[in-house]
């Protein structure tokens, strides 16, 4: 339990001190608009944190060109209405395979799915 929750601390700390241009919110999956705000930082080098639907998140990340894995992903635990969103969010999420960046988005793709990522607001 320890480790779970020095974990969740240095999540937070990530999140919140976030490079600008990595700092990414979720604008749709499969070309349709997402209807709750999720996000995903790439401030930290090999390390992927942001907000689900629901919960914060983590993961280790390999990067080489396009090429985009993430390790498993590691989770808070509090329930909400957007669930099912979670569910459907970390499963896609989980499938990418590629990563195309620029200063406008973010793209990943990969088991059938594209992912669009947006610039956060500072």
């Amino acid at each position: 339990m320890k480790h779970f929750w020095m974990a969740a601390l240095m999540l937070a700390a990530c999140v919140e001190t976030g490079q600008a241009g990595t700092d990414w919110v979720l604008a749709s999956v499969d070309g349709a608009a997402v209807d709750y705000t999720a996000t995903l930082s790439l401030a930290e080098p090999g390390r992927v944190v942001g907000q689900a639907p629901c919960n914060r998140y983590f993961a280790d990340v390999t990067r080489d060109g396009a090429a985009f894995k993430l390790g498993m992903i590691g989770t808070t635990r509090m329930a909400c209405l957007q669930i099912k969103g979670e569910a459907a969010f970390f499963q896609t999420l989980q499938g990418i395979e590629t990563a195309e960046e620029t200063a406008a988005q973010l793209v990943l793709t990969g088991a059938g799915h594209q992912m669009v990522f947006m610039p956060a607001t500072q």
